[in-house]
Parts: structure tokens; C-alpha cells; sequence
């Protein structure tokens, strides 16, 4: 797919010795982007943006022996802006508009297909698109910071008490508001603590809520697991406790393990979605982690070791993808995982770990922050709801 993630490619040239040269056809107007490497026998593809052609041919060859791949190009589908959200504009002379005021910094749909948005300060309030794209005040809080959507329609909040400390509020789908659960203000030289409301410690959590209802968090080095009554416990993960922030700098950041509940180690878990079975994925830096209702915790796709120094995303299937860091994600009815590249491009992960790329050019996790995607949802089969700090945009994956 034209500015998708690449490929690696290996060609077999056995009993070959000597320099390897590589060549693409047809090329695209601009040149290719096809990435080697001088000592080892392997390289990796990124189809160009203006390539038009349906298929493209990458041959390696050495010592008067060839070895041919033929790759198929498809098109991307375009995104259809849905609904304009409610954001400040600035301008500014010879500068393009950018964003001055409270946006959208996170968002949850419900299982009828509404959305809600979680405005930062100093407007701290929860917004509710419904699917005819109007656009009412849900509830206001102190500072949102995660929204999860739970079965009963209930939606959960992190609320953010201050540096340190959280309340995570439950909305019925009534409209009435109560209070979960609240933390003790975080202390690097502790770590994290887990306990009843009032005694534990978070650093920073990423919700997520079962189809059974429970409810459970990334944070910093590990997922957590909150209680109907409020406490919090450690469903899998460990270390980076005492002295810094979990997650940050601690030895076992670059170090992930799997394993079963806290012999486990995460790299800096981030994005967390549920599957119907209620086994959870995590979006943990280059890698993406299963951690099943028994908390034995593998990963699903993903590796930690760079090939090639300039490319960020690579498709494939288990340690042959590669990520580039957390990204919003999403996982639809069939089980399927969506997430963002680094360029704008949206990934797939089925279930047993293949990744691919299903859409380009959606908008940048940086760049401008009209452009930038926070969040993803994929409750309507075949099709990946995108939210921007500008606007809600649909695209049909499937």
C-alpha cells in the first residue's frame, strides 16, 4: 500500500559469495524506498506514495544468480470526515491555524455508537457525540484524562486530582456520576501501591473494562486491576519501583519478559483493549503483549531490535513486525487489533499476529495538532472510527 509500512524481504542465493545488488520495477516517479544493508543478505520495501502501478517486482542478485518477489500494491481507502468537533483556532500571520485551547485528549464509543470525548483543562468536561453527529456536555469533572466504556453503558473516567493523585468516576447511562475509586498521591522513592481507595498509589493509568465489567488500567510498569470496591491489585508486571516512576528509567524498561502475573515485565505498557474472551492487549512500545484471564502475559507481535535505522513500522507476522512506539489502538468484534503507525499509516494484528497495514495517510501522532489522532474505535465491523483533536473521521478496513 503506497506509504504503508515496508516489508522486510530475504531473498535465497545459496552458495552465492560476493556483493548483492538489488533492483525494483517499475519505480515510481519520485525514486524507492527500498532500504539494504551491505552485510547482511536482507532488505526492506516501502512502497512510495506516488507509485501507481498494482504490483511490484524486487529482485536480488549475486555472483550471476537472481532470486525474484513479486509484491501486490493496493490502494488505500480514504477517511470520510464524520463530525467537526468544538476546538479554538488561532492564526497567526504566514502561519498556518493551530490549536490554542482545551481539545479532545482522549475518547470511548458505546456499543450504539456514540462517542465520548474527554476535554482537557481548563474545560474539564466529558462531551457526547451521539450518530446523528450532535454534540451535547455529558458531565464535567476535574481534569479526564482515559475514558473506557463498560457493558451496562456505564463510562469510566480518570480524573485527574492533581500531580499525583486520581479519582476514577463512573457515569451511569443516566447521567448520574459516583466515584469508584481515588488514589494517594504518587511517591517516586514508594512506587507504585496497591490497596483500598485512599491507599493506593498510581503513576499514570489507561483504562480499559472487560465484558464481564472489571475494570483494569495500565500504569507506568505494569496492568492493574481495579475492584467494584475501589481497591487497587497487580494483574501482571513488576519492577521499576523504588526511586523512579515506573516506566521511566528504571533497568527492566528495555527488558520485557513474559510470564505469569508479576514475573512478567512490560517495556511502558500504554494502550490497553479487551477482547470478548477478556484476554487484554497492550500497546507496550515496540511490542504488543497478551495477558489472558489466567495472567500469563506473551507477545503477540512485535520486537525490540532495530534492522534498519529509518524505518519505524514493518509488517509481518509475530517478531517479524515492528513498532515504532505507543499509538492509539482499537480491536474490533472479530478480534482484530487496529493501531497507528508512525506515519499516519493504520496496522492490523489478527489474532494470531499478523500484522499488515489496511489504510495510509489517515494524519501524524505529532505534527500538527489538527492532524494529530488520539484515539481509535472499532465497534462497527469494517470500519475504524479516527479521532483527531479536530475532528471524528471514518474508515471502511474491511
Amino acid at each position: 500500500m503506497p506509504n504503508g509500512a515496508a516489508v522486510e524481504i530475504t531473498p535465497t542465493l545459496t552458495g552465492v559469495a560476493g556483493p548483492v545488488t538489488w533492483s525494483v520495477a517499475p519505480r515510481a516517479s519520485q525514486g524507492d524506498t527500498l532500504y539494504t544493508l551491505p552485510d547482511k543478505l536482507v532488505a526492506a520495501y516501502e512502497t512510495p506514495w506516488d507509485l501507481t502501478a498494482d504490483k511490484v517486482t524486487i529482485t536480488a542478485s549475486a555472483g550471476g544468480i537472481s532470486n525474484s518477489i513479486q509484491l501486490n500494491v493496493r490502494q488505500s481507502p480514504v477517511a470520510e470526515p464524520w463530525v467537526t468537533l468544538p476546538v479554538t483556532w488561532t492564526v497567526a500571520f504566514g502561519d498556518p491555524p493551530f490549536l490554542s485551547g482545551p481539545r479532545p485528549v482522549d475518547s470511548a464509543a458505546d456499543q450504539s455508537g456514540n462517542a465520548y470525548l474527554a476535554y482537557s483543562s481548563p474545560v474539564s468536561e466529558i462531551k457526547r457525540v451521539a450518530t446523528d453527529g450532535s454534540i451535547t456536555t455529558y458531565a464535567q469533572v476535574n481534569e479526564p484524562i482515559s475514558l473506557a466504556v463498560a457493558p451496562d453503558r456505564a463510562l469510566y473516567v480518570v480524573d485527574r486530582l492533581g500531580a499525583s493523585a486520581y479519582a476514577i468516576r463512573r457515569i451511569a447511562a443516566d447521567g448520574t456520576m459516583s466515584t469508584l475509586t481515588h488514589t494517594a498521591p504518587y511517591d517516586a522513592a514508594k512506587g507504585t501501591i496497591d490497596g483500598a481507595p485512599g491507599v493506593a498509589t498510581a503513576y499514570t493509568l489507561q483504562l480499559a473494562v472487560a465484558p464481564d465489567g472489571a475494570i483494569y488500567a495500565t500504569d507506568g510498569s505494569r496492568v492493574r486491576k481495579i475492584a467494584p470496591d475501589g481497591a487497587f491489585s497487580t494483574l501482571a508486571g513488576g519492577g521499576c519501583e523504588a526511586g523512579a516512576p515506573p516506566g521511566s528509567t528504571c533497568a527492566d524498561r528495555r527488558n520485557p519478559v513474559d510470564g505469569r502475573g508479576t514475573q512478567a515485565r512490560f517495556m511502558g505498557p500504554d494502550e490497553l483493549v479487551v477482547d470478548r474472551a477478556g484476554n487484554l492487549y497492550v500497546s507496550d512500545i515496540m511490542l504488543i503483549r497478551k495477558v489472558t484471564p489466567a495472567r500469563e502475559v506473551t507477545t503477540l507481535a512485535g520486537r525490540t531490535n532495530w534492522t534498519f535505522d529509518f524505518v519505524n513500522d514493518i509488517d509481518g507476522t509475530g517478531n517479524a513486525a515492528f513498532f515504532a512506539g505507543n499509538s492509539p489502538m482499537a480491536i474490533g468484534a472479530a478480534g482484530n487489533l487496529y493501531k497507528l503507525g508512525s506515519r499516519g499509516q493504520l496496522r492490523k494484528i489478527t489474532p494470531s499476529g499478523v500484522v499488515s497495514t489496511v489504510a495510509t495517510n489517515l494524519g501524524f501522532t505529532g505534527a500538527q495538532p489538527q492532524n494529530r489522532i488520539v484515539a481509535l474505535h472499532a465497534g462497527t465491523p469494517g470500519i475504524v472510527t479516527l479521532q483527531s483533536y479536530a475532528q471524528l473521521s471514518k474508515v471502511r478496513v474491511d
